[in-house]
């Protein structure tokens, strides 16, 4: 028998040999056991690596080193391990098992050596885990493509021949916990598969090839190595959440200049508007208020537009803001055309890539990430990676691998009832331990909401990620108080640290940078936690306190002095939370640039400041918020001063449903219609933009219809909006079969564009050359293409206009927009719509605006 110990002797593995030249292992902690006599090998075309094993030689190594990365769970990573490698003949064969010990943990490998190339193919693994006899709580997730699903808590009953993904965690009775993954997989030429788990009868679990191998062996060649079988072994879930083992695993970069991996927060529009990236506007002012209120990105998602990709990544770096850009994996899912759009999208200036839909554990999966991720580094852009597998600590090779899916986030509130508390609750001590999770934390504008608002702004805290993607929008950021503890997080920590929790109960996860401390709590029952503040250094510290108002929908803040000694206590609400900020002195918020969407021009009326008329209401909340309700007939008129041009009037409210207002001065006058926030204690803002007379005016804001909304106050703002050209499709002229109908609500629209239907428009008239922004209103049940020919062909641009159904079943009557960019001159112009590669999507019109 062999036995190899950790530096610090917690973990001791042994390997021992039968009678039959069968290998097996064992590993303990403390003088417990974690993993009883498990097997080891695997079958091949060549050789069964399973049995007859003859020894020939031990070899001995100590792993020591230290390394960082941009981002990531601390500032240092530590990779201290005794190594041992068993090298044992199996018929014509050497084959060596390569074991490694670590302080909280053990992982093993299997090489075959050789000095010449030759195929292989492993047929399978003989490789299992037997647990303990105490490790009776398991969470489990059962086997998904995408790794989207809950880890339930369960037991070994009813586990054989089912199918599980990693990782997998397990408690026992005497406190200890182990986790088992695996490590180094998508980093070798796709020389493996992505595993899983399967239940083997009692407490064992057997380790199984991809489903999408369907049983047939895996392509190989000598010299092999297989990926790393890895168990982490602690005694608390504190050192749990900071293993590091399976990126110690791992080759390092190659990457010696690190400077332009640049992690933080991103702004992401998706989760509100799913076609938020259709539009150029829109993705210009969430760079203004990421610029606005100091976060570092931006995620332009789906059926965004090559016209002014590189426009925006321009704007977006004048602020000092990267831009990641959303690209289905199967758009580059080979060398060539990876090569090919990578180099375009990098030559416009995007900083990173979310790659989706991979949803597969093949071999040839495993070679496509790397071949991606490896053309990404070529072109210096972050990594991204959605619809994914498990990380397994490839970021150590790729430290411009920044954040992954693999998790059920809040994206599935779209289409379920998922993601609860409960789930929210496990997943720091499941999913997040392998690394970054691109869970999209902070959401609260969906109906099915199940949780309290300070439980979702605390996720932002407790899970890890490279680029946390806040998944709220800047409409309902910039009115809510929980924003402020957004903006004090930071891009990069240098320690984290399990204050409080248990998987699916509780979870309170402090991060550190310097010497501010940023702690998030989440529950999944109503409790009272109690943090002890014994991290800190000796002397006092502030303290702001986030926490759940008596409804979970508004934040109530408040602040208090701490030292070692103290400890705060935290009355949670049922699937609620909080969040604490700690520094030596609160100082201001941090900001960058204002402009555009986020004008410093600006000038603020609280709206109980205003005049009242009949129908207004004060009201002021729990956290002393103060509004006013505008009641039947409920009308507001504030005191302004402003120039003679159009301006900007942000509303800042809450309504339960849509409601309409009416803006007047006494000269002009704009009705708008007010989306709900979802909440009469939710605020949000939305512009109307208001051509004032000038000079001091009396501006009246009135409901006129809907809910009744609470009225927060107002800013008038001077972000020069851009007037508009607006074409309906009436002033074209048909051909080839398009014809003009009337939609449900007797909007006028064209239909039959496409296979030589056709829309012309001989007299566009412009004031000066230029690029302007076309925005169309269409409505499509499916995505479809359309060209717009400018000035009988002086340029041609194609455009994709994609289904403004989302995810519900497709319909023809759901309006949406698009923008592309496009050059014309002054006076004149005319404009050709058409698809010559299919049917268009139903066209209403569209709006021009000068691009300046």
């Amino acid at each position: 028998m062999w036995e190899l110990r950790s530096p610090n002797k917690a973990i001791r593995m042994t390997v021992g040999r039968n009678a039959e030249g069968e290998l097996g292992y064992a590993v303990e902690r403390n003088g417990r056991a974690v993993i009883e006599q498990s097997k080891l090998g695997f079958e091949s075309d060549l050789e069964n690596f399973a049995t007859a094993f003859r020894f020939i030689k031990e070899t001995r190594a100590i792993v020591d080193e230290t390394y960082s990365l941009p981002a990531g769970k601390k500032a240092v990573y530590d990779n201290h391990a005794n190594e041992m490698s068993l090298q044992f003949a199996c018929g014509a064969y050497t084959f060596v098992l390569c074991a490694r010990a670590y302080d909280d943990g053990a992982a093993f490998r299997y090489q075959v050596l050789s000095d010449i190339e030759q195929p292989m193919q492993v047929i399978r693994e003989a490789t299992n885990f037997a647990l303990a006899e105490t490790y009776d709580d398991l969470w489990l997730q059962h086997l998904n493509s995408s790794y989207e699903a809950t880890y339930d808590h369960t037991g070994w009953e009813d586990k054989a021949g089912r199918d599980y993904g990693m990782p997998s965690l397990f408690h026992a009775d005497n406190g200890g916990w182990v986790m088992l993954t695996e490590a180094q997989v998508y980093n070798t030429n796709g020389s493996y598969c992505s595993s899983h788990l399967r239940g083997a009868g009692g407490r064992s679990l057997s380790l199984e090839f991809a489903p999408e191998e369907m049983g047939r062996p895996l392509s190989c060649k000598l010299p092999f190595s297989s990926p790393w079988r890895v168990i982490v072994a602690t005694d608390d879930l504190n050192e749990l959440v900071n293993t590091t083992i399976n990126y110690n695993l791992n080759p390092p970069s190659a990457i010696e200049d690190t400077s332009w991996i640049k992690p933080g927060r991103c702004l992401w529009g998706w989760w509100e508007y799913m076609n938020s990236a259709q539009l150029y506007t829109e993705q210009k002012r969430y760079v203004d208020y990421a610029a606005g209120v100091g976060f570092e990105g931006l995620t332009v998602d789906a059926d965004w537009d090559i016209t002014w990709l590189k426009e925006l990544c321009d704007y977006a770096h004048s602020k000092g803001i990267v831009v990641w850009l959303w690209s289905a994996m199967q758009y580059i899912d080979t060398p060539e055309t990876a090569r090919e759009k990578i180099a375009l999208w990098a030559s416009c200036g995007v900083d990173g890539l979310k790659v989706d839909f991979f949803q597969n554990d093949s071999q040839h999966t495993m070679r496509q990430y790397e071949m991606i991720a490896e053309v990404m580094t070529e072109h210096r852009l972050m990594i991204n990676f959605h619809g994914a597998t498990k990380c397994m600590g490839e970021g150590r090779t790729w430290p411009n691998f920044l954040t992954a899916e693999g998790i059920l986030g809040l994206e599935h509130y779209m289409w379920s009832g998922l993601p609860d508390a409960e789930h929210n609750c496990t997943v720091p001590f499941t999913r997040n331990v392998l690394g970054p999770m691109d869970y999209t934390p902070t959401g609260f504008s969906n109906k099915n909401r199940n949780t309290t608002l300070a439980h979702q702004m605390a996720l932002s805290v407790v899970y890890e990620s490279g680029a946390a993607h806040i998944a709220a929008s800047i409409y309902y950021l910039e009115a809510w108080r929980g924003t402020d503890f957004l903006r004090r997080m930071k891009p990069a920590y240098d320690e984290v640290k399990v204050l409080s929790g248990y998987p699916g109960h509780h979870a309170a996860i402090l991060r550190r940078s310097g010497e501010e401390w940023l702690i998030g709590c989440i529950t999944n029952e109503a409790m009272i936690v109690r943090l002890k503040m014994d991290f800190l250094p000796e002397g006092e510290f502030a303290a702001e306190v986030y926490e759940d108002d008596s409804s979970g929908e508004m934040m109530k803040v408040r602040r208090c002095t701490v030292t070692s000694e103290t400890v705060i206590e935290l009355p949670l609400k049922k699937s609620g939370g909080a969040g604490i900020y700690i520094a030596k002195e609160i100082s201001p918020l941090p900001k960058g640039i204002e402009s555009g969407y986020m004008s410093g021009e600006r000038s603020e009326y609280l709206a109980q400041e205003a005049q009242t008329r009949q129908g207004s209401e004060p009201v002021e909340y729990e956290n002393d918020q103060q509004a006013v309700l505008l009641n039947l007939n409920g009308r507001l008129v504030f005191s302004v001063k402003t120039p003679a041009e159009p301006q900007t009037v942000r509303l800042f409210y809450a309504a339960k449903e849509p409601w309409k207002v009416r803006i007047s001065d006494g000269i002009n006058q704009v009705e708008m219609d007010m989306p709900q926030s979802g909440s009469v204690k939710i605020f949000m803002t939305r512009d109307v933009v208001f051509p004032f007379s000038g000079g001091e005016n009396a501006l009246s804001i009135e409901r006129i219809a809907g809910s009744v909304p609470a009225l927060e106050k107002i800013h008038i703002i001077d972000n020069k909006p851009q007037p508009e050209l607006y074409v309906p499709v009436g002033q074209g002229i048909l051909s080839g079969g398009a014809e003009f109908v009337l939609d449900a609500s007797g909007g006028e629209k064209v239909t039959g564009l496409g296979n030589g239907g056709e829309l012309k428009f001989d007299s566009v008239m412009l004031p000066k050359d230029g690029y302007y922004l076309m925005r169309f209103d269409y409505c499509a049940g499916e995505s479809r293409d359309l060209s717009v020919e400018v000035n009988g062909g002086a340029h041609t641009y194609r455009t994709n206009l994609h289904t403004t159904d989302g995810w519900d079943f497709p319909t023809w009557s759901i309006k949406d927009q698009r923008e592309i960019r496009i050059r014309m001159q002054a006076g004149k112009n005319t404009l050709r719509l058409y698809n010559d590669q299919g049917r268009a999507a139903h066209i209403y019109g569209f709006a021009i605006t000068a691009d300046e």
